[in-house]
This record gives C-alpha cells, sequence and structure tokens, in this order.
C-alpha cells in the first residue's frame, strides 16, 4: 500500500509573505514594541538572517534548531535566557499568524484522512516538530496517526536524502511505496527520485511573473511589496475554480485586476475623506465591483465614508440634461462608434426613427438603411438632420419628460441632502458628471461646493461649473505619463464590468424612482466568468486588509505596484490570458447592437488591410493579445518592424504624390 508525504512549507502551507525571510522585518517591530532590541527592524532582519548563516556554518550537517540560532543572537545583543526565549516564542506566534493552508493541498490530505489514510510530512527547517505539528492542525491537515520528520531534530536533511532514508526506515516501507510532493525541484523531486522514491513536482506557490514584478520592486517598501505580492499569491492559490478558462481568470484578477482597482478605490476614499467629503456615490454600472472593494476597505480598516451605488449611464443621464442641441450635445448623440446606424442614434436621444420618417427619406435615408452602419457621409447628413428645427425641438420635449424622473431618483438617493458627496467612475471625459451638474442645478439642488468626481483616468475634462471637481488617479489629461499608454479602455472597462444591463431611463412606481435597464442580466459577461472576477477581487481585497493595516498603505506605492502589473498585462500577455481575456465580448456603443471580441483572431485578409490600409478589425482591439491568439504564419506578417515599414513606405508615397 502506498503512503503519502507532502513537504510542509511552501507545499501543505503559505506565508503571506513573498519571501520567508520578509517575515523578519515585522518581528523586528514587535520586538522593537516589546524592547527586546534597540536597533532598526532592517538591522534586526540582518541580524537574523547572519545569525542562521552562523549557525549552520557550525553545524556538521547545516542543521540547526531555532534554540542554536537564537543563542547566536544572544551573544551579540547580550540576552539573559528570559529575552532568548521571549524573542522565539514571539517568532513562533508570528509564523502561525502569517501561514495559510495550500487550498489544493488541505483539500487533497482531508481527502487522504476521510479514506483513512495516515499522512507522512518532511520539512527541512529550524522550528522543532510539536510547533509545526501545531501549525498543522490549526489548519485541519493533522491527525493522529501521522508523522512528522524534521531535519533540525534528526540532524540531516531531505537535500542530502538522508531524511527521506530515516523516514522509510522508522515507517519499514520501500521507498517505490512513499509518494511525496513538494515544491522544491531538487530536495523534494530529483533527491528522492534517486532513492526510488514516487516525487511528485508542486511548483504552484512559487512567485509567478506578477508577483517576482512587485517582490523585487526595490523602489517600493519591503513591508508593502512583501505583502502585496504575497496577497496576490494566497488568492491565487485559494482559486476554487475547476475549468482552466474560470481558473486563468481567478489568477489574473488576483494578480492583476484586483491590485489596480483596490489601489484606485483606496485612492478615492483616502482623497475623498482630505476633501471632507462624507458620501461617495459608485456610479453603475463601472461602480459595481468599486463599490464591493470601497464597503470591504471600510469594513475593515474603519472609514468613516458612507458608500453607495448610483445607477446611472450615458443615455439616462445625458438625455434628460439636454435643454438644447449644440455641438457639445451633438458630439455625444454622434459618438463615432465603429458601428452607427439611424436606429442606434435615435435610440441614444430616445427617439423613434417612424418620428422623423420623412426628414430622413428627404436625406436619402429611408427604411432600408435604418438598421446598417452608417459610412461618413452618411453620418454627415444624419448629423445635419438632427441639427433641424423640427427634429431639435421634438427631442429638448422628450428630455424634459424624462428629465423630472432623473432629478426625482437624484433626489431619492440624497443627493440634495446637503451632505458632501462626491462620484466615483472609471472616467474617461467627465461627460456624466457634467450632465449630473447640469441636472442638479436644472433642479435647483446644484451643491454649494460643486460636485467632485474620482475617476481612474481622464483623456478630457468636461465640466459646466467652476465649482466642479474632477480628480484623476491614473492618467491625466492635465500630466500626461507612460501610465497613458496602458489605459486601453476597453480592457479596463472588463475590469469592472457589472452583472446586470446598462441603465435606460428612470420610472416612478408607488412613490418610488427606479432604474429601468436595459436587461436585467449582463448575459455575456456573465456567461464568460464575470463573477469569478468578482469572486477573486472580493477575496483578495478581504485578504490584503487582514494581511495589511491601512498605515501601512500609501497611495504613491499602490499606484507604483498597479502601473507595474498593469503594464505587463497590456503590453505582454501570455497565451493563456491572451485567450480567455481576448474573447472577452463587449458592446462599443450604449445602446449595445454590436458586439466585438476584445482580441480577435486575425486572419490573413485582416493582416493586409493592417498593412496596406491601416485598419485593425476593429478600433478598440487589444492588439497585444490579438498577437497572442493568432496563428504563428500570420503572426509573422504581423511584426511590428514589418508594419511600421510598410506604413512608412505608404506615408512616403503619399507625400511623394502630393508633391508630384
Amino acid at each position: 500500500m502506498n503512503i503519502n508525504s507532502f513537504d510542509v512549507f511552501d507545499t501543505v502551507l503559505i506565508r503571506k509573505w513573498a519571501r520567508p525571510t520578509d517575515l523578519f522585518l515585522e518581528l523586528g517591530s514587535i520586538l522593537l514594541q516589546a524592547e527586546l532590541i534597540k536597533i532598526s527592524t532592517q538591522k534586526w532582519k540582518n541580524l537574523r538572517e547572519s545569525a542562521e548563516r552562523e549557525a549552520r556554518s557550525k553545524s556538521v550537517s547545516s542543521e540547526v534548531t531555532l534554540a542554536q540560532i537564537y543563542e547566536v543572537i544572544a551573544q551579540t545583543l547580550g540576552w539573559s535566557d528570559t529575552e532568548i526565549e521571549q524573542s522565539m516564542n514571539a517568532e513562533v506566534e508570528l509564523e502561525f499568524a502569517s501561514l495559510y493552508p495550500v487550498r489544493a493541498i488541505q483539500q487533497k490530505i482531508q481527502n487522504l484522512h476521510q479514506d483513512g489514510q495516515r499522512v507522512i510530512y518532511l520539512s527541512d527547517m529550524y522550528l522543532p516538530s510539536n510547533v509545526i505539528q501545531r501549525f498543522l492542525k490549526h489548519h485541519n491537515i493533522w491527525q493522529e496517526g501521522d508523522t512528522l520528520y524534521v531535519s533540525s531534530e534528526f540532524n540531516i536533511n531531505k537535500a542530502s536524502g538522508k531524511l527521506f532514508e530515516v523516514c522509510l526506515n522508522k515507517e519499514g516501507i520501500k521507498a517505490s511505496q512513499l509518494i511525496h510532493l513538494g515544491d522544491n525541484n531538487y530536495s523534494d523531486v530529483k533527491m528522492p527520485k534517486k532513492l526510488g522514491i514516487q516525487a511528485q513536482h508542486f511548483n504552484e506557490t512559487q512567485l509567478n511573473r506578477y508577483e517576482q514584478i512587485l517582490a523585487s520592486s526595490e523602489d517600493l517598501p519591503l513591508k508593502f511589496r512583501s505583502l502585496l505580492a504575497g496577497t496576490s499569491r494566497l488568492c491565487r492559490l485559494q482559486n476554487p475554480e475547476t475549468n482552466f478558462h474560470n481558473r486563468v481568470i481567478w489568477d489574473t484578477s488576483a494578480n492583476v485586476i484586483a491590485p489596480v482597482l483596490f489601489g484606485f478605490v483606496h485612492w478615492c476614499l483616502s482623497e475623498a475623506q482630505t476633501k471632507g467629503i462624507q458620501r461617495l456615490y459608485f456610479v453603475a454600472r463601472d461602480g459595481q465591483i468599486l463599490l464591493k472593494i470601497a464597503n470591504i476597505i471600510c469594513e475593515n480598516w474603519n472609514y468613516s465614508i458612507e458608500c453607495r451605488y448610483l445607477y446611472g449611464s450615458r443615455q439616462a443621464w445625458h438625455f434628460p440634461a439636454i435643454t438644447e442641441i449644440g455641438e457639445t450635445e451633438l458630439d455625444w448623440i454622434f459618438d463615432p462608434t465603429q458601428f452607427l446606424s439611424v436606429h442606434s442614434v435615435c435610440e441614444r436621444v430616445n427617439l423613434n426613427p417612424e418620428q422623423i420618417e420623412d426628414t430622413l427619406a428627404q436625406k436619402g435615408l429611408s427604411k432600408e438603411f435604418w438598421n446598417k452602419n452608417l459610412d461618413n457621409q452618411q453620418r454627415l447628413l444624419l448629423r445635419q438632420i438632427f441639427e433641424k428645427q423640427e427634429v431639435t425641438q421634438l427631442i429638448i420635449e422628450i428630455a424634459a419628460t424624462y428629465r423630472k424622473k432623473a432629478i426625482g431618483y437624484f433626489q431619492q438617493e440624497g443627493l440634495a441632502d446637503a451632505i458632501p458627496f462626491g462620484i466615483v467612475d472609471i472616467g474617461w471625459h467627465g461627460r456624466l458628471q457634467r450632465s449630473l451638474s447640469q441636472l442638479l442645478n436644472l433642479a435647483g439642488i446644484y451643491p454649494a461646493d460643486g460636485v467632485s468626481g474620482f475617476y481612474f483616468g481622464l483623456s478630457k475634462r468636461f465640466k459646466p461649473f467652476p465649482k466642479d471637481n474632477l480628480f484623476a488617479y491614473f492618467s491625466d489629461v492635465d500630466f500626461p505619463s507612460e501610465r497613458d499608454s496602458l489605459c486601453h479602455r476597453v480592457l479596463l472597462e472588463l475590469f469592472v464590468a457589472a452583472d446586470h444591463g446598462g441603465t435606460v431611463r428612470f420610472e416612478k412606481q408607488n412613490c418610488v424612482f427606479t432604474p429601468v435597464l436595459r436587461s436585467q442580466e449582463n448575459t455575456k459577461a456573465l456567461q464568460w466568468g464575470l463573477q469569478v472576477v468578482h469572486s477573486s477581487i472580493a477575496s483578495y481585497v478581504n485578504q490584503l486588509t487582514i494581511c495589511l493595516k491601512s498605515s501601512d498603505v500609501d497611495t504613491g506605492s499602490l499606484l507604483s505596484a498597479s502601473e507595474k502589473v498593469l503594464k505587463e498585462f497590456v503590453k505582454f500577455p501570455d497565451v493563456n490570458e491572451s485567450d480567455v481575456f481576448g474573447s472577452y465580448i463587449f458592446a462599443e456603443d450604449q445602446t449595445e447592437n454590436i458586439f466585438y471580441d476584445l482580441a480577435p483572431k486575425y486572419r490573413f485578409i485582416d493582416s493586409l488591410n493592417l498593412i496596406l490600409y491601416e485598419h485593425h478589425v476593429h478600433h478598440n482591439i487589444w492588439f497585444a493579445a490579438s498577437i497572442q491568439r493568432t496563428s504563428p504564419w500570420v503572426r509573422l506578417i504581423l511584426n511590428k518592424k514589418i508594419i511600421a515599414t510598410a506604413w512608412k513606405i505608404k506615408s512616403f508615397a503619399r507625400r511623394l504624390k502630393k508633391f508630384i
């Protein structure tokens, strides 16, 4: 009968710290507070590491106990036996508080126990076996009959193979009967295999590329970067998903989406608190997951800001704010989406094409064109129709009927309460805030201090009143930076997608104003795996706010960390990320008539269109991911140098033709 054995640390149990020695920095803070040391936390960390090296150098087998390490420290600091014991206990307790079970391995061991099988644990570790047993019992992965072999107690280790030999002899089993699982490729795999043991490598606890980037970022404080990377790993290792597609979504959310959105929401809360804003409205639909993050932060870190959800959309807010049709309104109505039809334009302003059928026909836009994508000339003709007085007057009259209900909803939700408030949205122009301010002003409830908006990024700043403020976190049109190139709008809007449809308008039912949604469920996003994104983010934020104190976090560090992981994801996605996230289907237009893949696979004809006509499959494409999804032979054609050279030749030819 086979027996299963497991390495303990980094296989069965994992620390919240990115690297084991990072824990010593926190230990230094504890010892400093207890007045057991008088040196800095960094000096303590260095001392703890050097003491372990010195103790190992004095050992024939290089194996040492925790007591032997602290004897070296005591000689340096002149500690008494009592101080040694207190400090050792502090380290053990910190280890205990820092350890979490690896979900997959915990379940595997629990299943073995349920089947009546006992488990063997082997560990190259300086901690005593009774301490390690305590850790395992706490996480329900130790039961009576299990055994533990610790290198420091036998003065031999796994790396030499001798700890395995002792295990086999004491258990009275053949090497072929032992199935060992561990994270170290040498001591847990190669060495036991030499002895004939069935060894399996478990490498999921190793830092992946995102976690490595954060853990190695020396521009970030050590404790902060270690716990940030460690939290991503902890969340990733708690992945409950079984199918590959959803596992990729969970892991990417833990590594990229959650850190980026956490940084943004933390900034919103911090800025609001500094500016005396007592209430934040998270605007639908982007605000759904942002509100969830805010609620966790407020609960775990005791922020006193009230956070609410506010239904809104371009159609639900822009349209009722219309009192005239000028360039500002026409720019929104004729937002140049890739697909634009008579129907989609009319839907933006709650107009039926039949209401202006004769005017449309006069310009050559008869019914047969209403559902077709208009070319540039037809779009210009349609815009001219919308500038006609009879059409503008009709739109203004319809808008007035919608305005009263929108304002009623805002009053119901407390925007007229005289409580300082701000709105939170992902970006990008501030048009929604402009419409909100206009509506509040028309109702006579515009706040005395203006409306403040907090945005992930702003590429423009539209505001109707001088008192309005638009604040940007990651990318700001007024302060250009390298981060601007990372603001792929559709990709970021995927990050904050909601599980419900867009808001169309507001209605009053039984004295209550309610939003009318385009659909109750965001079906395509939910089918893709949106709930996995939300669950992973919630897990990450809860874990991070437990691992870190609010005093350990600053906006600048979070911003820098966000930039690092977002850059890696946006510009250098791997094949799996590209396939899963690139298959996300989105609608560019608010009316959601046409949907596109975020990163479609390029065909040969698509590559020719790009090279010859500079036309992508669509203009919101995530090209780095499309490249990864495209077949190798087409990918050769899409080489950056080939495309750049072709475009230079075309540009030269145009200039030459113009000159001739």
